[in-house]
């Protein structure tokens, strides 16, 4: 893993603690899908004592440049580990888990579809598939 994903690992981890709305949380959870022409963000916390449903946020972009915003950030990212490893395309979900110790977990979805909010159309992940092409699997 190259020196600029652990580094946008380590940026959006630090925009969703800075924007979380409390100070009591246990974990926070970022989750991302994306397609190329489409990415969609939730983000939620949990307080495993106070309470125990997750309540979502938004992250705040405050003084970001663009490129330094979440979704550019998961963008960038798609595209630099697609590089590392193109033969498995690129991911469709992200999602990364941040606990309050600051232990960072991150899962990658390659092959389902997304469940998105916004339902995208065959001819995106056929432009997905494009850009990214993968090895027969």
């Amino acid at each position: 893993m190259t020196d600029e994903i652990q580094n946008l690992f380590q940026h959006i981890g630090q925009l969703a603690v800075d924007s979380v709305p409390t100070d009591e949380w246990n974990v926070i959870t970022v989750k991302v899908k994306a397609l190329l022409t489409y990415v969609e963000l939730d983000v939620t916390y949990m307080h495993h004592e106070k309470q125990f449903v997750p309540k979502t946020f938004l992250i705040k972009h405050k003084h970001l440049e663009y490129d330094e915003r979440t979704t550019p950030s998961f963008e960038r990212l798609r595209h630099l580990m697609y590089n590392e490893a193109p033969f498995r395309g690129a991911w469709y979900t992200a999602t990364m888990t941040i606990t309050d110790d600051g232990k960072l977990d991150t899962e990658f979805d390659y092959d389902n579809k997304p469940e998105q909010e916004y339902k995208s159309e065959d001819a995106e992940y056929a432009r997905d598939f494009e850009h990214f092409p993968r090895n027969a699997g």
